[in-house]
């Protein structure tokens, strides 16, 4: 990222700190698609309508007035983005419009669509650890396909993240996951599972279909708390000390947000943050899906969307990875500042 977009997003995080009232889309996560290739245990995505309403012209145009109203950095995902034959216009459109592109893939088709690639400034990988637990977790075809899209990312210089979610499958090989990164030159994202209580058309699924793969308290406390150890000796760990510790210390079993406050952080979902889902509906956290009507911005467009917005009513906190990390960093989080500049001054220089 550059100098000036850290200045920007600098000068606007402390600006919106001091003006309550003041709203930024920073940053936006984009859903491109609701298909994709895996059919993983702890996803949703199959439930939802799979027919892509999104144009090329409709993307280039939603980017266009993003730039306009503020947006500087973008994460397109899907489902599995890949699976969109116009995703290397996608980023090129970003790039071309200035914003730091990052892409959440599980690898498929990756060492064939390279060049669709490339601009991106960061690609992020799913790898949820040794073959036999990646397969059982994500289907036994993605653990070539995995190997394969790292291996070929890595050959032409493009940066790398794996990206784990933890569950009971996975939290015991936290640092096999992480010497893997660390031995082939990637950093290690590690995201705790989401879910709903309520079955709901939701990517992520119910409680009550996953809690097999839910880490109990102390099985949480265990990984987190080795993953620190790992950071603090200098392990390439995405994740900030801060995020681990509002993780260490969420009360509860069963839930992934709650409507009280952080004593970390304040929620900046729908000041500073907002998804635009597949369905062309923005909101002010994908946690919202299902949850609040969003807003269509074919109808009224990105700006007005934007305006329109509302954060979520029963929701001050939560253990969603990249939730916690925004609101870290957007709370002025020293911790969490520091570790963000260091991890972007990574990542191919925009």
């Amino acid at each position: 990222m550059k100098v000036s977009d850290l200045f920007y997003f600098g000068w606007n995080v402390l600006r919106m700190n001091l003006q309550p009232s003041r709203r930024v889309p920073l940053s936006v996560h984009i859903g491109l698609t609701n298909r994709c290739n895996n059919r993983c245990r702890y996803c949703n995505f199959q439930a939802l309508p799979q027919k892509d309403v999104w144009t090329t012209e409709a993307l280039f145009s939603v980017l266009e007035e993003m730039k306009k109203t503020g947006t500087r950095r973008v994460q397109l995902t899907g489902g599995e983005p890949m699976l969109r034959r116009d995703l290397g216009e996608v980023v090129a459109r970003a790039k071309t419009l200035g914003m730091f592109v990052g892409v959440s893939t599980n690898g498929y088709e990756v060492p064939g669509r390279l060049d669709e690639l490339r601009p991106a400034d960061l690609v992020q990988v799913s790898y949820d650890g040794p073959p036999e637990v990646h397969g059982y977790l994500r289907g036994e075809k993605s653990v070539a396909e995995t190997a394969e899209a790292i291996d070929a990312l890595l050959a032409n210089g493009i940066p790398v993240w794996t990206n784990t979610v933890l569950t009971t499958a996975n939290a015991g090989h936290v640092e096999e996951i992480v010497e893997y990164a660390a031995r082939r030159g990637m950093v290690a994202n590690f995201v705790l599972l989401d879910y709903f209580l309520q079955p709901e058309e939701h990517f992520h699924p119910a409680l009550k279909d996953i809690r097999d793969l839910v880490l109990k308290k102390e099985e949480r406390r265990q990984a987190l708390s080795r993953l620190i150890e790992l950071k603090r000796a200098g392990c390439p760990v995405a994740g900030s000390i801060p995020y681990f510790k509002n993780a260490l210390d969420w009360p509860y079993d069963d839930r992934t947000t709650s409507p009280e406050p952080s004593p970390l952080y304040r929620c900046w979902f729908g000041r500073a943050v907002a998804h635009l889902e597949a369905d062309a509906k923005l909101y002010a956290c994908g946690m919202g899906v299902g949850r609040v009507p969003g807003i269509d911005v074919r109808e009224i467009g990105f700006e007005q969307a934007w305006k329109q917005l509302q954060p979520l009513p029963d929701c001050r906190s939560c253990t969603m990875a990249c939730g916690v990390e925004a609101n870290l960093l957007f709370s002025l989080n020293i911790g969490s500042i520091l570790n963000w500049i260091k991890q972007l001054s990574g990542a191919r220089k925009s």
